[in-house]
């Protein structure tokens, strides 16, 4: 798949930020190329976050990185 704005992906995130959760959604606003993009975080709090540049990655396996993005799991 190729990311274009307006799609949803997840992002690792600080569980304390997000009600326990490690992974929020987030939605693409900006692309820079098929791995980079910009996001808004959909935290399930009232802060807000956006994260600029950030690179995807298969899994989040043990990546303490912040600045990563993968496709939701298909269900």
């Amino acid at each position: 798949m190729k990311p274009s704005v307006g799609r949803v992906v997840h992002v690792p995130t600080d569980p304390a930020k997000n009600n326990g959760a490690d992974i929020a959604p987030a939605v693409i606003t900006r692309v820079w190329n098929d791995d980079c993009v910009n996001v808004r975080v959909l935290l399930d709090s009232d802060a807000v976050e956006w994260r600029t540049s950030v690179t995807y990655a298969d899994a989040f396996d043990d990546d303490t990185n912040r600045h990563r993005w993968t496709w939701p799991p298909r269900v």
